[in-house]
């Protein structure tokens, strides 16, 4: 086996048995992760101290439901998913309870949705299309100085992307990530607290 190829395929045994034992098959999570912005182990950051609910970048954070907060509201306003996707997860706080997780997919739009004990939750929505009708128009396709300008300092900055953290009081940080493409926001990827 080539030599690169070895610690690759690890990886990949050892998410896909992570994932088995959560209750979420492999297939099934396969089919909608690469959908996502790939999280790369030297930029994960030190959440211990991020914005406040106060705070500009936060409230880029709260148009996470701007589409809506179930999949009947997002359908409505936004029209039938190009794809959708549903699967049943392992609720970690009770064993006999199951998580429903769906995934719709739009042209240059993704939102998941999490339904817990008959409440729905956005878990996460990516967005990289200037085009959508939403608060994010404010953000997508801008010069990178003009966002930070308005938004404050990320926590982190990359060549390809801006980090910021995100504190949802007492509870624990998300990331709020701003990709970043000839000098522009290219895509926005909002994740929540909700497991």
């Amino acid at each position: 086996m080539h030599s690169k190829l070895k610690p690759l395929l690890m990886s990949a045994l050892l998410s896909v048995s992570v994932i088995a034992a959560s209750g979420v098959t492999a297939q099934q999570y396969l089919k909608t992760e690469h959908l996502y912005p790939k999280t790369i182990p030297d930029r994960i950051v030190n959440v211990s101290a991020g914005y406040k609910s106060d705070s500009l970048p936060y409230g880029v954070f709260e148009y996470i439901d701007t589409f809506g907060s179930t999949e009947a509201e997002i359908v409505n306003r936004l029209g039938e998913p190009e794809e959708r996707f549903e699967w049943q997860k392992e609720n970690r706080h009770e064993s006999d309870v199951k998580n429903t997780v769906i995934t719709l997919v739009y042209d240059g739009l993704i939102i998941e949705l999490v339904e817990v004990k008959q409440k729905t939750f956005i878990k996460r929505l990516f967005i990289e299309s200037c085009e959508i009708n939403s608060p994010f128009q404010n953000y997508l396709c801008k010069p990178v100085p003009a966002v930070i300008s308005e938004l404050g300092q990320p926590r982190v900055i990359f060549a390809d992307e801006l980090i910021y953290t995100l504190q949802h009081g007492d509870v624990g940080s998300t990331p709020m990530r701003m990709g970043v493409k000839n000098d522009k926001i290219s895509w926005i990827y909002l994740r929540s607290y909700i497991d």
